[in-house]
């Protein structure tokens, strides 16, 4: 009876614990974000350095990103996730998870860049 109650605890509590976090990482992705930061344009892909030197990979909008590259802008989106494919010749299939930033609107601030300056 004792080892009924002790394991019937220990999953109610583990229960608790999970919807804590569940609804935790729920409320970080909730709304949009604005960045802001130095665009750049490098293999394929637009990046915003920010000014304590993070990266973002920007999706979305490149028609509004291709004429603000080298100046500094705020993003406004949402942080997402793209699944890339990184299988080599003759290996099995495989994929990544990269994260990116769902851009949906632009902003100018500078024609030169402030970020990591």
């Amino acid at each position: 009876m004792r080892k009924t109650l002790v394991v019937t605890l220990v999953v109610l509590v583990s229960a608790m614990w999970l919807a804590a976090q569940d609804s935790g990482q729920m409320s970080k992705s909730s709304g949009p974000t604005t960045i802001q930061g130095c665009l750049s344009y490098t293999d394929g892909h637009y990046r915003l350095t920010d000014s304590s030197g993070n990266v973002y990979q920007l999706s979305n909008e490149a028609n509004k990103l291709t004429h603000h590259v080298g100046h500094e802008i705020k993003v406004t989106g949402m942080p997402g996730v793209r699944t890339v494919d990184t299988t080599t010749q003759s290996a099995a299939s495989s994929a990544k998870e990269q994260p990116v930033f769902k851009v949906k609107t632009v902003t100018h601030v500078a024609d030169t860049c402030m970020a990591g300056k």
